[in-house]
């Protein structure tokens, strides 16, 4: 009686593992969609934000162009800046470091966890200064709408000096840890191919080495993000389209 059960429990096994097989596809299907989902749109959110913050005028203009600019309704540019996409672009940024982890625990190579810890806090860390320069960057502009209508040139000097000191030195470096640690992690798991780690690491040494306020070298950092996050998208779908048909 039992040998004759045997045969019939082996296409159930099957059939389970097959469905098994067929989750984990979807589910790293979806997780690389949300990967490359969250990391364009913190690329284009940050990009914008970063343009419209640094439309104020530097440290070197005369006291009177900083004046005319908070005084007028170019001061607006910094709110939507600072206190809109800027933020957005780090929530959007943080669901990209989750997606990130996850799609590649999904992937079925072995992670380092040590290097997924470095990440992670890495991100965390750089989200951290984005959003202490975005609130250094609007805090003059923020203070005249509340109803200061003196203007300090000194400190409108200083303060969106201080956020982009904040945001293109110290969240760069942050940048360049993060850089670094995923292109450790994809290259011992071999989820990334050859060229994008040899491109990331010099990423990684250009955003940790230079020490630039020019808004150009702020600019790699999310386009580095757009590469892998098509990376991932290409990935899911050549191995969706290579596995074999649930039946």
């Amino acid at each position: 009686m039992d040998e004759q059960d045997e045969p019939r429990d082996e296409p159930a096994r099957s059939g389970g593992a097959q469905s098994a097989a067929g989750e984990r596809r979807a589910q790293f299907r979806q997780a690389a969609r949300l990967t490359s989902f969250f990391g364009v749109v913190f690329a284009v959110l940050f990009t914008a934000g970063l343009y419209l913050l640094t439309a104020s005028p530097g440290p070197l203009v005369s006291d009177q162009a900083l004046v005319d600019f908070y005084s007028s309704g170019n001061r607006q540019l910094i709110f939507i800046g600072g206190l809109y996409l800027i933020p957005f672009s780090a929530v959007a940024f943080l669901w990209f470091i989750a997606a990130l982890r996850h799609w590649a625990e999904l992937s079925g190579r072995p992670i380092d966890h040590l290097l997924s810890t470095v990440q992670s806090f890495s991100g965390v860390g750089f989200i951290t200064l984005v959003f202490a320069a975005a609130g250094a960057t609007t805090v003059i502009a923020s203070s005249i709408d509340a109803g200061n209508t003196t203007i300090d040139p000194v400190l409108a000097k200083q303060f969106p000096y201080y956020g982009r000191v904040l945001l293109m030195v110290f969240g760069l470096r942050m940048a360049a840890i993060f850089v670094m640690s995923t292109a450790n992690i994809g290259h011992r798991a071999r989820i990334y191919p050859l060229w994008f780690a040899i491109a990331s690491y010099l990423v990684a040494a250009l955003l940790f080495l230079t020490a630039s306020l020019n808004r150009v070298l702020v600019v790699v950092f999310p386009l580095w993000i757009v590469v892998l996050s098509g990376l991932i998208w290409m990935r899911a779908k050549r191995e969706t389209d290579a596995a074999p048909p649930e039946r």
